[in-house]
Order: structure tokens, then C-alpha cells, then sequence
């Protein structure tokens, strides 16, 4: 073993306890990088294998009846390769011994198998057979959480007719890997379900013999950007408008595929600034280390070039030192980035319904993990010892000279610096006089204030949702959702229901909205203008009469349209006349779920031409289990119910899982955050007692204990760490403010929202961790030989 090998070895054993805090720190950032990387590879590659089995549509379009005959025109539009028609409804389903009106969607597949768009994949069971029409196959999770199996039975009401039906298979498909209900945030598989009927029992129950309601359609490769999607919709929209276009969705807009996708791509952005965050402190606190050895060494230095070692050759040496805990770190990082990225995997697997969704190990992230944490410690070590390898061999023998004791600003203040007890006049000194080692431990404390504010503010403006959208929006208990529209005896009737305390009609218009060249496709909801049950408010919280004409328009809709209060707007209905009427703006309020706009019930009626038409109504009910069931027993017999929404069980399936995944990443951020405290505390103290060992011993030669001589670094640490933690609260205010932009999507928008306990939490915690990160110090302190330290070293 070479000479520089031999003397590498010693000085890593040396610095053990400090390499491995940064190695920690390190390993950490690289475990982020390869756990998000390698979940988002595990998600991806199983997309994209999964859409490539089930020849997933590039887009659909529902219309009320078009037969299917006159598709023939849509092939010959350019970048149209393959189409479906295909019947599908929105249904309410009953199975024994559940209490509970079901509900899912019924979609019709042909007879045999291999479907040329939008395939299932059969889990349990078979595909349909000979034997019989009445035959369904049900989504997976559906049948899991019933304990369904093939040969069972399953009744549904189609067309207003019970239906009994044998289930003959299970299957997943690409088009639902993330299925949810209307107006749902998660899935709720024991509440929803998709179930499959031949094409034709599904034509013979509907009354839709050579005829369907909805097109599914691939486009050629060189189509597939978002403009081209688009213009093929916008022809296919020209050619099928006899027939009631009511939407036209393209893959990008399709609900399953965009919460899918914005999950992956969060975990790509993931992958990059959490790792970074952790690797530039680690790079930080190397820089510091190798700072201190380098200039500690500068005799050994000045004697190995003396001795014929050539700049280059020592250099070498010294970012060996780097390149070994680069190694050290990336190693471990894998390791505990593939175990987290199990986890992670394991965790999506509750929620996106793969054919399989494994964690696999993928070497050109390992490759590039390694090589991520080789360079931000090379770099450290690179900028520790450049100013020593400059020093000639001759000027480099001779020890350091001294500092030039300047006065520190702060003594230049007489009357605050006499004040002062000499241990406090210490920590200030040497807290001004090394800046570099200061401003580290400044960032690494911001750091990791910031992390722990911005993940509590994730908390809160989760369930500061929930608060806004159960609480005070949504009010109700059940929502009872009709297939046509009903008059107003509905809600008389609704009200005679057992347990319904209070009931409330709503309408809904699906329409196309313009404001010029700007359009979008929602919905628009009558309520009362006395509402108790749906409260519309604006972006303060308050609540918002509904005026007695125009439209209330939410906050991210008025942004797509570009519009604001006071402007008109143009109104096609989606059904009926489909004649464009021009509405007047009252109001912008807020909702966090979807583009909803509201406007008066009776207006809206009279704007569509009806007399006090509903499509729904609201229930306040007697929360009790009994009240309960007799209710849900009442509405299993009404055929004209389309579905059945129970708000209170959407709320505890959300909170369920906001505060399942919350708690699991506070535990994880508070741990990565004390690791953060923790290493550039302990690197810094210790490299401070390195240098400072006579003075310390001095100290102890006075008559001062190691609990007080301990008290001078605790002091400068919180010197360091206060303000750091005081300035990662306005960095994770903008954090979370940037989070909670990125956040603003269609679909789904967080409000932005920390409460006080948070601040409070964040100040608290970093004190915390500066505490721990001094009980090792202190350990050393007890420990250190001063007698050995007063002895003079030349």
C-alpha cells in the first residue's frame, strides 16, 4: 500500500464520527433520488406496458344517440386510425346483505374478446360466454372489496328495469387505473364499480339497437401532440353535432390518466429538488471538513511536495478522501432508496389498479445516484483544498500563522460589548471570524426549518380542503342523483323519505361556456338562493347570495375563460335546444374540486325553458346507523335514482387517507430534517473543538467544568441555528406558496393555508434539534484529554 494510501486510511479512521453524519446526510439525498426515481420508473414502465396491452384510447367523445352507421365519416379524418363505439351509463346496482345503494358505470365490450381499443384484463374467471346475455364482468376492486366471485349474482338497474345478472369474470383495465365516482377525490371500490355487459344485451336493455353513445378513438403516432388531439376533436365535433355532442375528452383530460400522470410527474420533480436540497448541505459540510484538515495539514502538506509528491499527486489524495464518502454515501443511498422505493410502490398499489406494479432496481439510476453523490463530494472536497495546494513547498512547511485578532464589528459597540460575559464574547468571535463554517450552518438550519414548515403546511391546507369543502360548502348528507330530469314533486317525495330532515332540489346544466376565443365544457348547478344544504362562498370564505340572475363562476374556471365579474358570457347547452344564450358574470367565488359554477335554481330553469326541473336533490339526515339504513333501504327501491352520494362517507375515506399518508411523511420529514440539524451541527462543533483544543483545555486548567466549557459551543450553535430556523420560515412560506401554485390544477387546487401551530412546531423542533445535535459534542468535550492539548504543537 502506497504511502498517501496508508495515511488516507488514518485520517478516515479519525474522522469517523464526522464522516458519517455527512456520509448520512449524503446517503439520504441519494436515497430520496433513487427512491422517487426508480417509483416513478416503476410507475411509468408499468403505464405504458399496461396502455400498450389494453390499446388505450387517445380520446373519447359522449354523445345522447348516435347510430353507429354514421361513424364511417370519422375514419377519414386525417390521424384517425381506429375506432369504438360503445354504450355506456351511469347505473345504481344492489347486492345482498349490503345496505348501501351502489353505484359505477356500465359499459359495454363486444361479444368475444379482444376489444381493438380499450381492452380488460381478466383477473378472475372468464371473458363472456354462449350460455346465456345476462352475463357481467366487474372491475377487480370492486368485486375484492364485495367478496364477489364468478358464478355469484349482482342486480342492477338498467333503464329503470332490475336486472339480474351472473358474474361470469373480474378484470382491470388501463381506462380505470384510478377509478373514481363523481365528485370524488379517491377511489371507494366498495362504493363504486364498473361493470361490463355484452354490446348486445347492452343495445337490447337501452333501447339502443345499432346505435351508442360514446366513440373511443386512436390517432396515428405523428397526431398524438395535444393541437392535433384537438383539432381531430374539433372535426369529429362537426360531423357528429346532429347527434348531441356532449363532451369530448382527449387521453390528456381523461380522469383516471390525468391523476395517474400528475402523480409521476410529481414524483419526477420530486426526484430532483428534495435530493439536491440534502446534497448541497452534505457538500457544504464536506467543504468545512476538508477546509480544516487541509490547513491542519499544511506541514504534512509542504513536507510530502519537499519529498518529490507533485501537486497533482497530493490533490489526488485529497479528493480521494471525497471520492471514498461520495462511494460511502451512494452505496448506502441505494440501499435505502431501493427499501423506500418498495415501500413507495407498495403504497401506490392501494390506489392504481396495475396488472403489476413491482419495484425493480434500475442501474442507470443506481449508476447515475452514484455518480451524483461522487461529484457533490469531490466538489466539496475540490473547494476545501484548493487555497492549501496553491502554497509553495516551502512556505507550506511552516505552520499557520496565527489570526489577525480584529475587532468584530459587535465590539466596536462598547457599551453592548462590555456587557457581555467573556464565554458570549467567544462564541461571537469565533461565530464572525470563520463566516464560511457559519454561513454553512446558517443554510443547513434554514434548510431544514423550511422542509418542516412546508410539510406542515401540506397538513393543514389538506384538511383546511376538507374543512372548506364539507364543512362549509357542502353541507349535506346524501345526494340522490335522478337518470332524466323530474319535476318538482321529486323533492316532496324526497322529503317523505324515513330520517330526511331536510331536503334541497339541484339542476344541473352540462353546457359549453365562451368567452370569445377561450372555452370550456362544465356544468352549471341551480340551487336555491336561501341554500342551507350547497353554500357557495368566495375567496375569502364568505358566504355568497346567489343572485337572482346571472351565474356565480369559481376562481379557476374565470382564469380559463379569462373572464371576471361584471362580464357576460355565451352558454350553449350540451342538450336540449342547444341554442347559445349570453349570461351575465355576478360574482368569482371559490371551490377547490372541479369548474363549478352556480347560479338561481328558478333562473336557471327558466333560462333552459323548464318549470322547476331537477336533477338531483340534498339530504340532511339523521346521522344515526339505524336512520341510516332505512334511508339507503328506501332509495334501493326507487328506479328512477341514477346514484347515491353519501358526503359523510366521502369525507371520512378522504380524511382516512390524508391523515394515512400525512402522518407517514411528517415522521419522514421530521427524521430528514434532524438529520440535517443533526450533521451540519456535529460537523461544525467538532471541527471548532478540532481547532480550538487548547483554548478548551486552558479553559478546564481555570477551573471551568465540561458541562460549561460544552455551554460556549451550545451557545454558538443556537447563535447559528436561531436565525437559520428564523429565516426558513418566510423560505418555507414561499415554498409552500410555490407548492400550492403547482397545485393548481382543473380537477383539484389546495388552499393555502399555515396555522399558527405550525410556525410554532417548525421554532420548537429546530430548537429540539439542536439540542440532540449537541449531545455528541458534548460526550467529546468529557472525554478530551486537555492535558495532552496544552502541549504546544510546532
Amino acid at each position: 500500500m502506497k504511502v498517501l494510501h496508508h495515511k488516507l486510511l488514518r485520517e478516515l479512521l479519525a474522522a469517523k464520527g464526522v464522516l458519517a453524519a455527512i456520509i448520512s446526510i449524503i446517503a439520504v439525498g441519494i436515497g430520496c433520488f433513487i427512491a422517487m426515481s426508480s417509483t416513478y420508473d416503476n410507475l411509468e414502465y408499468s403505464r405504458q406496458s399496461y396502455y400498450r396491452l389494453c390499446r388505450m384510447a387517445d380520446f373519447s367523445v359522449e354523445l345522447k344517440k348516435v347510430p353507429t352507421g354514421d361513424l364511417a365519416t370519422l375514419t377519414e379524418i386525417p390521424g384517425v386510425t381506429n375506432l369504438l363505439p360503445r354504450i355506456i351509463f351511469e347505473v345504481t346496482a344492489s347486492l345482498e346483505g349490503v345496505e348501501k345503494p351502489l353505484s359505477g358505470k356500465v359499459i359495454s365490450l363486444p361479444e368475444h374478446e379482444n376489444a381493438p381499443i380499450n381492452r380488460i384484463v381478466i383477473q378472475q374467471g372468464s371473458y363472456f360466454t354462449d350460455q346465456r346475455q345476462e352475463e357481467v364482468i366487474l372491475n377487480d376492486a370492486f368485486a375484492r372489496a364485495h367478496h364477489l366471485k364468478p358464478g355469484d349474482h349482482i342486480q342492477l338497474i338498467l333503464n329503470n328495469r332490475l336486472q339480474d345478472l351472473v358474474v361470469i369474470g373480474t378484470a382491470i383495465s388501463s381506462e380505470f387505473v384510478y377509478l373514481i365516482g363523481p365528485g370524488g377525490l379517491v377511489p371507494e371500490p366498495e362504493s363504486y364499480g364498473v361493470f361490463y355487459l355484452k354490446h348486445d344485451y347492452a343495445e337490447d336493455v337501452f333501447g339502443f339497437e345499432g346505435a351508442a353513445n360514446q366513440v373511443l378513438g386512436q390517432v396515428a403516432p405523428e397526431y398524438q401532440s395535444k393541437n392535433r388531439v384537438r383539432q381531430i376533436l374539433d372535426q369529429i365535433e362537426l360531423n357528429l353535432e346532429d347527434f348531441g355532442v356532449v363532451s369530448k375528452t382527449p387521453l390528456a383530460e381523461q380522469s383516471s390518466h390525468w391523476f395517474l400522470k400528475s402523480e409521476i410527474d410529481g414524483l419526477k420533480v420530486s426526484a430532483t429538488i428534495l435530493p439536491t436540497i440534502f446534497l448541497i448541505v452534505a457538500a457544504l459540510a464536506l467543504n468545512l471538513l476538508m477546509s480544516r484538515m487541509a490547513e491542519q495539514q499544511r506541514t504534512v502538506v509542504g513536507t510530502l511536495k519537499a519529498l518529490g509528491y507533485s501537486n497533482r499527486e497530493v490533490f489526488i489524495h485529497f479528493l480521494q478522501f471525497g471520492l471514498l464518502i461520495g462511494l460511502a454515501g451512494g452505496i448506502l443511498g441505494t440501499l435505502i432508496g431501493y427499501s423506500l422505493a418498495g415501500g413507495l410502490t407498495a403504497q401506490y398499489r392501494n390506489y392504481f389498479e396495475f396488472p403489476a406494479l413491482t419495484n425493480e432496481l434500475y442501474p442507470r439510476i443506481v449508476l447515475l445516484g452514484m455518480l451524483i453523490s461522487v461529484f457533490f463530494s469531490v466538489l466539496g472536497t475540490f473547494r476545501g483544498v484548493r487555497s492549501v495546494m496553491r502554497l509553495s513547498p516551502a512556505e507550506a512547511m511552516r505552520p499557520k500563522p496565527p489570526l489577525r485578532a480584529r475587532r468584530i464589528l459587535l465590539e466596536k459597540i462598547q457599551a453592548f460589548w462590555n456587557a457581555l460575559d467573556f464565554r458570549w464574547q467567544l462564541v461571537l468571535r469565533d461565530i464572525f471570524r470563520h463566516r464560511t463554517r457559519t454561513l454553512g450552518g446558517l443554510i443547513s438550519a434554514t434548510v431544514g426549518a423550511m422542509l418542516l414548515l412546508v410539510t406542515f403546511s401540506l397538513y393543514d391546507s389538506a384538511f383546511a380542503l376538507l374543512d372548506f369543502q364539507y364543512d362549509k360548502l357542502l353541507l349535506s348528507d346524501v345526494d340522490v342523483t335522478f337518470k332524466d330530469d323530474h319535476d318538482y314533486s321529486a323533492l316532496y317525495e324526497s322529503q317523505q323519505f324515513p330520517s330526511v330532515d331536510y331536503a334541497e332540489p339541484l339542476f344541473h346544466v352540462g353546457c359549453t361556456l365562451r368567452n370569445g376565443i377561450y372555452e370550456k365544457k362544465v356544468g352549471i348547478t341551480g340551487i336555491l338562493r336561501n341554500a342551507q344544504l350547497t353554500i357557495p362562498r368566495d375567496t375569502a370564505g364568505n358566504r355568497v347570495v346567489v343572485p337572482e340572475t346571472g351565474v356565480l363562476v369559481t376562481r379557476k374556471l374565470a382564469e380559463i375563460l379569462r373572464i371576471q365579474a361584471g362580464d357576460s358570457i355565451e352558454m350553449t347547452p350540451v342538450a336540449g335546444d342547444r341554442i347559445a344564450r349570453q349570461i351575465p358574470v355576478m360574482k368569482i367565488i371559490d371551490s377547490y374540486l372541479g369548474l363549478t359554477v352556480y347560479a338561481d335554481y328558478q333562473y336557471l330553469n327558466r333560462l333552459m325553458g323548464e318549470a322547476s326541473s331537477i336533477t338531483s336533490v340534498q339530504l340532511k339526515t339523521d346521522p344515526g346507523p339505524v336512520a341510516t339504513r332505512r334511508i339507503y333501504q328506501e332509495l334501493k327501491q326507487v328506479p328512477a335514482v341514477q346514484g347515491v352520494t353519501s358526503i359523510r362517507d366521502q369525507k371520512e375515506k378522504l380524511q382516512e387517507v390524508l391523515i394515512e399518508q400525512m402522518v407517514v411523511m411528517i415522521v419522514v420529514v421530521i427524521a430528514f430534517s434532524c438529520l440535517i440539524f443533526f450533521g451540519s451541527i456535529l460537523n461544525a462543533s467538532l471541527i471548532s473543538l478540532s481547532e480550538r483544543q487548547q483554548e478548551i483545555a486552558t479553559l478546564r486548567v481555570l477551573g471551568y467544568t465540561p458541562k460549561e466549557v460544552g455551554s460556549i459551543f451550545l451557545r454558538e450553535s443556537f447563535c447559528i441555528n436561531l436565525p437559520g430556523i428564523i429565516l426558513g420560515l418566510p423560505a418555507g412560506y414561499w415554498a409552500s406558496k410555490g407548492i400550492n401554485i403547482a397545485y393548481d390544477t382543473e380537477l383539484f387546487r389546495m388552499p393555502f393555508t399555515i396555522d399558527t401551530l405550525s410556525w410554532v412546531y417548525t421554532v420548537i423542533l429546530g430548537i429540539l434539534f439542536t439540542l440532540i445535535a449537541h449531545w455528541p459534542v458534548q460526550k467529546t468535550i468529557q472525554k478530551m484529554d486537555w492535558l495532552e492539548a496544552l502541549n504546544v504543537k510546532e
